[in-house]
């Protein structure tokens, strides 16, 4: 019996897919409707009455001028007029479908704090409001250093950390921003937007990784802004932390609403079927993940994220299999992977299945002769070469399958030893050129064990 080391498919490759391309996905979701926001709060001179809210309807246009049409409630009166006129001389960007600019309405809500407007909301002195002017002026760097040396004397000053947070959001260090709104008991109303976001974007960020804080992230996005995005970043979290149940009821949810919405990006569609199909698929229920396939299909024709999923995802089933010494169920697992992924899906499993012959060959309590390894291990590594000539574990498997013939052939065919060779050879380079140490060990180990002994 030819004893080899069969190298584990790329099974989890679509992890890897999913956590360069979820950041993207991410903001696309939150970008499909963003509202109008405030640049810059201005000043007033007009007398302040005293504490108290004031809302106010702000109309910002597409080009970015507005008018200010009503109060919507206030709770003193007295502050109307300052209010208005703090309202009246801010600057506002309008807010996006998509990437267009669209009318529509901002509501302004202002707070005062005694003769003093509060910030946003959120009552700031001295550092703070220094912080508050620096984010509002986009040097968030500096609002991050002013930020920090505060908090060295105050570390658990929840205003403090809460700007900390959004300056570190701002500099796309969303585990960073995530921390900080970790360590405020009640994030302020103000905030809610950005820690949200900052939650999401570090649960992406940390899945492949961490899963258990990914989900805690992503679950505290959805509480603080529920949506299809955060519902998708939460699902796709618990499918990499291997809680594939919970991800199709949350996944479920984000496709509800993204469908309901005639406006959604297709990509976006596309991105949570697919997500909700690998769900799917690891708890064995292709019956519902078809029809999300055929969907896939249907937005994209020329999607191939889905075809790589589902391969894999055979490709982990075969390789469980083979562990579990069932090897007749691998093949088949191989084969369906090769029949239902992508090209570089289709090689790995070609390659594997031919690998999973040599040991069903091996087992057999029949004596194997040439043809065993001609006729039924060989094809499979051919078919994988067809579509990758260079590749390295089809290059292995040519060699084992040769030089298997050439051994059970009592090494009388020399051409066989050759071919043998050649391709192992051939498959060495190809691992050491990739980095693939781990393979090309097993190649020259299976070279010197079984060729040059």
């Amino acid at each position: 019996m030819i004893r080899i080391t069969r190298m584990a498919a790329a099974a989890a490759a679509v992890f890897a897919a999913v956590a360069l391309t979820a950041p993207a996905n991410a903001q696309s979701y939150s970008n499909q409707f963003s509202q109008a926001k405030l640049v810059h709060r201005a000043d007033t001179s007009v007398p302040i009455a005293g504490s108290g809210t004031v809302v106010i309807q702000v109309q910002v246009n597409a080009d970015g001028s507005h008018k200010v049409t009503h109060i919507i409630r206030s709770t003193n009166s007295g502050d109307n007029a300052a209010a208005m006129d703090i309202a009246k001389n801010s600057t506002y960007t309008p807010q996006h479908r998509g990437k267009t600019p669209v009318t529509g309405f901002y509501d302004f809500t202002i707070a005062f704090h005694g003769k003093s407007v509060a910030s946003n909301g959120v009552v700031v002195t001295g550092t703070s409001a220094q912080v508050d002017k620096l984010i509002h002026a986009g040097k968030y760097d500096a609002a991050k250093s002013a930020v920090q040396q505060a908090l060295a004397n105050r570390p658990n000053d929840p205003t403090l950390n809460q700007q900390l947070a959004t300056a570190d959001y701002f500099l796309k260090d969303y585990t960073g921003a995530a921390a900080a709104f970790e360590k405020v008991s009640s994030i302020s109303k103000p905030f809610i937007p950005v820690a949200a976001q900052s939650y999401a974007m570090a649960a992406v960020k940390l899945a492949p990784t961490d899963g258990t804080t990914a989900v805690s992230f992503a679950q505290k996005a959805v509480t603080l802004a529920p949506s299809d995005g955060t519902y998708y970043i939460l699902g796709s979290a618990q499918v990499q932390a291997g809680d594939a149940a919970s991800a199709i009821t949350n996944l479920q949810k984000a496709r509800t609403l993204a469908m309901a919405n005639p406006k959604m990006d297709k990509t976006a569609k596309v991105n949570i079927d697919a997500s909700l199909v690998q769900a799917y698929m690891k708890t064995g229920d292709t019956a519902s993940a078809k029809p999300l396939e055929d969907e896939i299909m249907q937005l994209d024709p020329s999607n191939t994220t889905v075809k790589r999923m589902i391969g894999n995802q055979y490709l982990a089933t075969g390789n469980d299999s083979s562990k579990a010494g069932k090897h007749e169920d691998a093949l088949a697992s191989f084969l369906t992977a090769a029949k239902e992924g992508d090209k570089d899906v289709a090689v790995t499993a070609y390659a594997s299945a031919a690998l999973e012959e040599n040991t069903i060959i091996g087992a057999s309590k029949t004596p194997a002769v040439p043809n065993d390894y001609l006729t039924k291990m060989k094809p499979y590594a051919d078919q994988a070469l067809a579509l990758n000539p260079d590749d390295a574990l089809a290059n292995y498997a040519l060699g084992v399958a040769m030089a298997g013939a050439w051994i059970v052939g009592g090494k009388q065919k020399a051409d066989f030893k050759t071919q043998a060779l050649d391709a192992l050879n051939k498959a060495r380079a190809e691992a050491q050129t990739q980095g693939n140490m781990s393979l090309a060990f097993n190649i020259d180990s299976f070279i010197k064990a079984n060729i040059q002994k």
